[in-house]
């Protein structure tokens, strides 16, 4: 009976800990800013669109893109798919996330637009 009670229990424990570990990849970890941070650095002279030198945001644009917050229709605009190369050397996002990359920064977002996480490239 103890050794049930005890498999039962290492069970629980450990279901536990696979849904905590799936639920902080809604976060980016130093492992994730290296990797971006090496991608960006080795594609710089030909960016894809959304971290090209002419897409980096405005002052005000700037300070609206804050963890936490949701995306107003402007900053929706210059929303771009991080390129599939960066995106295969990412952790996978929860499945109602995506990785975005806007305005010079890599970003992981909600369906809603809420930013959850940001990596700042410029």
């Amino acid at each position: 009976m103890k050794i049930k009670y005890l498999a039962t229990v290492a069970a629980a424990l450990f279901a536990m800990s696979v849904v905590a570990t799936a639920q902080n990849h809604a976060q980016f970890d130093e492992k994730d800013r290296q990797t971006t941070t090496d991608w960006y650095n080795q594609h710089k002279d030909h960016a894809p669109a959304g971290l090209r030198q002419q897409d980096h945001l405005s002052a005000d644009q700037e300070s609206r893109l804050q963890e936490g917050r949701v995306m107003d229709h402007d900053l929706r605009k210059k929303v771009h798919p991080v390129p599939e190369d960066l995106r295969r050397r990412l952790p996978d996002p929860p499945s109602d996330h995506r990785y975005v990359a806007i305005g010079g920064h890599v970003g992981l977002i909600d369906n809603n637009f809420q930013v959850k996480a940001v990596i700042h490239l410029h």
